[in-house]
């Protein structure tokens, strides 16, 4: 009985021993060598993700400084490529390396400073000896900086003109732009200084974004100046418009000679549903007021309408004495132009022009009227631009004459 009593509490004493060998081999906590080769096993999973760790982080650190130096760098490769894939607006004269030229300042009161470079040269051309009635430069050389303050609601423009010209003393038009703007009020732009006010579409317009190499007859008689003074210009849905008060003076070659008063508005009907049936602007305007001794009084209307490829403006003009580009006059003068134009690629683009311009209504028989057909070929949009222009004057009070023009334009 003994040795029965002896051999049972044996048997107890080794019962919990199996019982908790069962739960240690389940949830792997109890025994010392499982144990020990379980920590093992932790601990090189963890020293696994220790080296990891350092690897991932140094890649994401590389992708970071790759994005940082696309983004922020602007002379990488990538954004040099950038430059030539990059599609360009043909209605902007943005610069080609206008990121590579701008300086950012964290000090004083300027907030940026871009240097600007225009070039427009001819690279050849044919001229007949009866070549009177062609009274303009196709070549152009602008440089100048343009920027934002520090509110970045402010902004400035310096432009000068270094083109050589033999006729004119070259400090006298040497100042093109010196203005300051704001536009804190909605919609609208304050200017003050030296513009190039809005006398007709074509005078006002950008050298820049001119279709032809030379302007329409009444844009370089009347328009195509620079003035002083007080101007505001608002930009609406349906209308735009620019009014400004200078003085009458031009190219700085007087001081305050007199008061001149210049205004364009337009109009835009279709602008709800230009994407279907294209944009249409029908714009009007005057210049009025007097220089020294001299009136004079300019009323411009002009349409332009644009359909996918297709384009086309029809300007007129009249004047009753004008202080524009070639000069103040008394003289009684009128003109109108209609130019078509259609982009075969995106590239290329074709243009005829037909312009009518009377120099004088109170003689007869003396209307110029001028034919070109041009061809333009963006490289760059107008950043780059080849330009092939023929023209054909037929003088009714003079001899006719032709031009071939082949020119390039490169804005930086």
């Amino acid at each position: 009985m003994k040795k029965i009593i002896y051999l049972f509490f044996i048997l107890l004493s080794l019962t919990p021993a199996f019982a908790i060998q069962n739960v240690a081999k389940d949830d792997v906590v109890i025994f010392p060598d499982e144990n020990i080769e379980r920590k093992k096993d932790l601990i090189e999973g963890e020293k696994e993700v220790i080296l990891e760790e350092p690897i991932i982080l140094e890649k994401q650190e590389k992708t970071l400084e790759e994005r940082i130096e696309k983004e922020i760098n602007p002379y990488t490769k990538e954004a040099l490529k950038g430059i030539i894939e990059k599609e360009y607006d043909t209605n902007s004269p943005e610069g080609m390396f206008k990121r590579q030229l701008t300086a950012e300042f964290n000090k004083g009161p300027i907030k940026s400073a871009t240097l600007q470079g225009s070039f427009i040269f001819t690279l050849g051309e044919t001229i007949d000896k009866k070549d009177s009635d062609f009274k303009y430069n196709t070549q152009l050389i602008n440089v100048g900086l343009k920027g934002k303050f520090k509110s970045e609601k402010e902004g400035y423009n310096l432009l000068f003109d270094l083109t050589p010209d033999m006729h004119d003393d070259f400090f006298h038009k040497l100042v093109l732009d010196a203005w300051i703007e704001t536009k804190r009020i909605p919609h609208n732009t304050l200017m003050f200084g030296t513009s190039r006010p809005n006398v007709g579409y074509e005078g006002g317009q950008s050298p820049y974004l001119v279709p032809f190499l030379a302007r329409s007859q009444t844009a370089r008689n009347f328009g195509n100046i620079r003035k002083t003074g007080i101007r505001l210009k608002g930009d609406y849905k349906y209308m735009d418009y620019d009014i400004g008060g200078y003085s009458s003076d031009t190219w700085y070659s007087e001081f305050f000679p007199g008061v001149e008063t210049d205004l364009w508005v337009n109009f835009k009907p279709l602008a709800k549903v230009n994407e279907k049936f294209g944009n249409l602007n029908i714009g009007g305007g005057i210049q009025t007021g007097g220089r020294n001794s001299q009136d004079f009084f300019v009323t411009s209307a002009a349409i332009r309408y644009d359909y996918k490829r297709f384009w086309l403006l029809a300007e007129y003009q009249n004047a009753d004495g004008s202080n524009g580009a070639s000069g103040i006059t008394d003289k009684k003068r009128w003109g109108y132009n209609i130019t078509l134009a259609y982009r075969i690629t995106k590239k290329l683009e074709l243009l005829l022009r037909y312009d009518d311009f009377d120099p004088d209504k109170l003689k007869g028989n003396n209307n110029i009227r001028e034919y070109t057909a041009g061809i333009n070929y963006f490289i760059l949009g107008q950043t780059a631009r080849i330009m092939l222009n023929y023209v054909f004057a037929q003088n009714q009070g003079g001899s006719d004459s032709h031009k071939i023009i082949v020119g390039t334009q490169l804005l930086l």
